[in-house]
């Protein structure tokens, strides 16, 4: 390994080895805490090694990004249900960098669109991939449920993006930053929210760009295609066949007028495979009875203990701190918080009898991929029509009534 690289991240979160003890004194002795070294490399369980350009090495350094190391990106799921599923918010964040990365160069090598992405647009998808859940709360979208959906880690994700702009030493991030009037930065957030309507100016044949990190447009986007690899590759849930949709962004190409991404219609199937892995993952990870009763309980334990906590945004001195071990300990000394530490405690009963002092009643519906998954006009199809395989939507919704005691 150069000795101009620095070897990053949460090695036993990544399953990744150990620089040996050579390489730890090269890094330590040419690498100054406090230096900026032209390239970061990062071991990541999906991805391999990312590396990270001296600019992005900034903003993953600003204590903003490095909180979201004590964000879990499945929330409870790692207590209560599969206690290896534990990669946090940070993870994914750097994964989905990574990912816009390889949906740019494979559109571009897809394409015969000949007008040129401009690098500050390139940047500009690229930083708000990294920085697009940058606005969570402890416990992720717990949190949103806890605080009635007042919470929005969208739009706190904005404030971050000031922030860390604000904070700017980079030459690259201040030219994004003051540069056209604040352009690149305006771009990022448009980006984030999935919205041309943020922007004030036009994109001018790379409208396309938005379809990459949060598409509205159709739903296949950076984002997903991480996080689907990611959390599964933890959860174990999904085989092989379940998980084939990687064409999907890989063979993808830009319309001949910039303005959308079209997809191959070889892989339509593999567009309702990605949203039936989605739906699955629901079912039996995310939206889980068990998981659904610890939400419950912590939503509980919250709105109760430490209401005035939901106030709190990224611009707030008290933002820094407020992740899933801080929530938790505020909350630790009530009877309650202990069924979140001992899951097993919280018991499934075999009928609908809730009536109990400790019974605690839960529901979800849970809509099936044929649902999620857009109507065929909302996704721009090339190549050959006959290749186009028939899939047979699954409309109905995956609904549970549950009935949990406290024992």
């Amino acid at each position: 390994m150069s000795a101009s690289l620095i070897l990053s991240g949460d090695y036993r979160d990544h399953g990744a080895q150990q620089p040996c003890q050579q390489q730890q004194q090269l890094l330590h002795q040419q690498a100054p805490l406090h230096s900026v070294l032209p390239y970061m490399l990062i071991e990541d369980e999906v991805h391999g090694v990312i590396e990270l350009p001296s600019h992005i090495q900034e903003i993953v350094e600003h204590p903003l990004f490095q909180r979201l190391k004590k964000i879990h990106q499945l929330g409870l799921v790692a207590w209560v249900i599969a206690p290896h599923a534990n990669q946090k918010r940070y993870d994914h964040c750097l994964g989905t960098y990574k990912s816009a990365q390889e949906h740019l160069r494979a559109i571009e090598r897809n394409s015969k669109y000949e007008t040129k992405l401009p690098d500050w647009c390139r940047k500009a998808v690229e930083i708000a991939a990294l920085l697009h859940d940058i606005g969570h709360g402890p416990m992720s979208h717990a949190w949103e449920k806890a605080s009635h959906n007042k919470f929005n880690h969208e739009e706190n994700a904005l404030d971050c993006v000031d922030r860390i702009f604000n904070d700017a030493r980079h030459p690259e991030l201040v030219a994004l930053r003051d540069e056209g009037s604040g352009r690149g930065v305006r771009l990022i957030k448009a980006l984030i929210l999935g919205d041309t309507e943020y922007l004030n100016f036009p994109m001018m044949g790379h409208a396309y760009i938005f379809d990459i990190v949060h598409n509205n447009r159709c739903g296949l986007d950076v984002d997903k295609w991480d996080y689907l690899r990611r959390d599964n590759k933890r959860l174990k849930i999904l085989g092989p066949e379940e998980m084939d949709f990687d064409n999907i962004f890989l063979k993808s190409r830009i319309s001949q007028d910039g303005q959308r991404i079209e997809y191959r219609y070889d892989d339509y199937h593999r567009i309702y495979t990605l949203f039936a892995a989605r739906a699955r993952l629901h079912v039996e990870a995310y939206q889980h009875p068990k998981n659904a009763a610890a939400e419950k309980i912590f939503v509980d334990l919250v709105q109760r203990l430490a209401p005035q906590m939901f106030d709190l945004r990224s611009k707030d001195a008290g933002w820094l701190n407020l992740d899933d071990d801080h929530i938790l300990e505020m909350v630790k000394n009530d009877p309650m918080a202990a069924y979140i530490r001992e899951p097993q405690r919280v018991v499934e009963l075999p009928s609908l009898d809730c009536l109990g002092a400790n019974a605690l009643p839960v529901s979800r519906i849970i809509e099936g991929p044929g649902s999620t998954m857009k109507p065929d006009k909302a996704f721009a199809l090339y190549g050959d029509k006959r290749k186009k395989r028939k899939i047979n939507r699954c409309l109905s919704a995956t609904t549970f009534n549950k009935c949990f005691t406290l024992e």
